[in-house]
């Protein structure tokens, strides 16, 4: 068995050369024989910087370096090319049994974006590396058609990594995907805390009026991100439905978790109803842990007023570092904005 690697790279070494002959080229074609690693993986670089579309066929019958280095170079330069002949070789990829050959096929899919690579970068949202999840659902979304968005809705929503979820979330927004929606009010409804927390976060950024219904029954959410969320969301999408501030009001009547409060006391300010910040005033100081005095001083900041100033001034002493950073954000905030 340990005779058969010289032999495969002494006839891989034929079959480039021969190619490069072809081509008439010597250089990086040649150099993809070389028996030094370090030469084979220059080479494949400085064919990706090329951009050269023949040296796809090179390139693609070089995969089977027996080297990880030089099969993620290789990769990344059928990336750098952009020539869709090269999907089917850098999905075969996708599946390799190392890890950073998987990571630089899943990133050389999200450059080729084509839609056959697709189901490879699914099965890649099972990868147990998180880092190889988070690019390949970041490829996912720079791939456009319905069918990747699907993937991202359907697998990477649901991820345990927020570093993935977050990313669906940006992709959705960059991408304006109205026809997510209901996809995202149905995600509403999903057995997965995370999953719903991120639907809601979701519709605030590419919902409209037609989700207020869900997103004001998502305001008894047992899980209170998703109560959170569903308010923000709430208070972008109608600022000046009565209906829906009166939704946010009531339920804030009965909260009783301090986050919650805070947040909800929050979207009824932005939507010109600064009635309710005395919650967010007296949680400044009490609520607990201190995510709670924290996200209670960012409030302030969003919505407060000039009168709000020495309350978060004494917000500085706080003993927890978090709170007394987000106290003097909101003070330039509210500051800044007189001023302006």
């Amino acid at each position: 068995m340990p005779a058969q690697r010289p032999l495969t790279a002494a006839l891989l070494a034929v079959v480039l050369l021969q190619s490069a002959c072809a081509r008439g080229a010597a250089g990086p074609y040649k150099d993809l024989a070389d028996p030094d690693p370090a030469v084979r993986s220059n080479a494949a670089v400085r064919l990706g910087e090329s951009k050269s579309k023949d040296a796809v066929d090179t390139i693609v019958a070089a995969l089977n370096d027996p080297e990880e280095t030089v099969r993620v170079d290789l990769i990344r330069a059928l990336g750098e090319i952009g020539d869709p002949k090269a999907v089917p070789a850098v999905v075969r990829s996708a599946s390799d049994p190392l890890s950073g050959v998987r990571m630089a096929a899943c990133q050389a899919l999200g450059k080729l974006a084509d839609p056959r690579g697709v189901p490879a970068l699914e099965s890649a949202l099972h990868d147990p590396d998180e880092s190889l999840r988070t690019v390949a659902a970041r490829s996912l979304g720079a791939i456009p058609g319905p069918e990747s968005m699907d993937v991202l809705l359907r697998v990477a929503l649901s991820d345990e990594s927020e570093a993935v979820r977050s990313h669906v979330l940006i992709v959705v927004a960059e991408r304006h995907e109205r026809a997510a929606i209901p996809k995202l009010e149905s995600a509403l409804q999903a057995e997965s805390e995370r999953v719903r927390a991120n639907a809601a976060a979701a519709l605030g950024v590419v919902g409209d009026r037609s989700s207020l219904p869900v997103l004001v029954r998502a305001l008894e959410d047992p899980f209170y991100k998703v109560r959170c969320l569903s308010a923000h969301a709430i208070a972008k999408l109608a600022p000046e439905d009565a209906a829906a501030r009166q939704a946010l009001v009531d339920r804030l009547k009965v909260e009783t978790h301090g986050m919650a409060r805070v947040d909800l006391a929050w979207a009824v300010g932005t939507t010109g109803d600064p009635s309710h910040l005395d919650v967010v005033r007296t949680l400044l100081f009490q609520g607990e842990p201190e995510d709670v005095r924290a996200e209670a001083a960012i409030a302030l900041g969003a919505v407060g007023v000039v009168s709000d100033v020495p309350i978060l001034e004494r917000a500085l002493a706080d003993k927890k570092g978090l709170v007394r950073n987000r106290a003097a954000e909101a003070i330039d905030k509210i500051k800044g904005s007189k001023l302006s």
